[in-house]
């Protein structure tokens, strides 16, 4: 193990996981490895979220609250460049053994971390408001 991959580990956060939860391996990279990272990436996955929304859809900050997040979900599923660098942001916060495991595995890691990562923006539709 690097240093780099020490240090990556010791700064994310613990995440409860049951351990029956993870039936197969990707389940347990999914509950090990990607809900921490996201965890530990949250503040900047936000703020590149609402830079891009702020760029691209003007008067979010006046919408209704649900049609805040409807549109954050649309965004997230249509915009393949923000889907990119949000996956880069992730990516980059992987040890090496990991991101070896997530390439070798990269269409169904691909659509796991979008599918948490819209979960976890549209969750917090009102952070993100703020930040537009």
């Amino acid at each position: 193990m690097t240093e780099r991959d020490r240090i990556l580990l010791s700064l994310r956060p613990d995440v409860y996981a049951s351990p029956a939860a993870a039936t197969t391996e990707l389940e347990a990279f999914l509950h090990r490895t990607l809900r921490p990272v996201l965890k530990l990436q949250n503040e900047t996955l936000l703020a590149l979220v609402a830079a891009d929304v702020r760029k691209r859809v003007p008067g979010f900050d006046g919408f209704a609250p649900d049609d805040q997040r409807e549109r954050l979900a649309e965004t997230l599923r249509r915009d393949s460049r923000l889907k990119r660098v949000l996956l880069g942001v992730v990516y980059g916060a992987l040890t090496q053994g990991e991101l070896a495991f997530a390439l070798a595995h990269e269409p169904e890691v691909r659509r796991r971390v979008v599918a948490l990562l819209a979960e976890r923006v549209t969750s917090q539709t009102g952070t993100v408001a703020g930040a537009v």
